[in-house]
């Protein structure tokens, strides 16, 4: 009898715990818009640094950890290789600007979000070229690290097309 009990309490006590477990991981409507409050927020952060051109702030909010996962264009690098290849670019560059067309936040849990993105974007060099980046698209994975949501992962891809000045440019 005693074995019974114990086996009863067991159970008990499992069911008891796995369904705490599963109430902490709901998000409240309220929490959902809270993270896609301040994913959008980081988004902002990054088009406004790359739109003025400021490398280090743009870069803040990219995680320099060994899991972090850059592809553009078919290339797969880390992290190191994805500042290197950004910092050559933005040496380069003299201003750029966005057009989002899609702007879309999927909440995976309270630690971990994907910002959709969509549109073109204008880039004007310090050498007077121009290249025009339409359509793009980008995936961002998020994750919440002490406190902070950092880009863990981010697939981009797109058609880069030089700007060749003619007299049916419009400016």
């Amino acid at each position: 009898m005693k074995t019974l009990n114990l086996i009863f309490i067991a159970f008990a006590t499992f069911q008891f715990m796995s369904c705490n477990t599963n109430k902490v991981n709901i998000l409240s409507e309220q929490d959902k818009e809270a993270i896609k409050s301040e994913i959008l927020a980081i988004n902002e952060h990054v088009i406004e640094s790359s739109e003025t051109v400021n490398f280090e702030k743009m870069i803040e909010p990219f995680a320099d950890d060994p899991e972090f996962i850059s592809i553009t264009n078919g290339e797969i690098i880390n992290y190191e290789g994805w500042k290197e290849s950004n910092k050559e670019y933005f040496e380069n560059l003299d201003k750029q600007s966005f057009n989002l067309t899609i702007e879309k936040i999927t909440i995976i849990n309270k630690e971990t979000a994907i910002l959709t993105l969509g549109g073109s974007a204008q880039a004007l060099l310090k050498d007077g070229n121009q290249i025009k980046f339409d359509p793009f698209a980008a995936t961002v994975v998020l994750r919440k690290i002490d406190d902070f949501w950092e880009v863990i992962h981010i697939h981009e891809s797109g058609i880069f097309t030089p700007i060749v000045e003619d007299s049916t440019s419009i400016e």
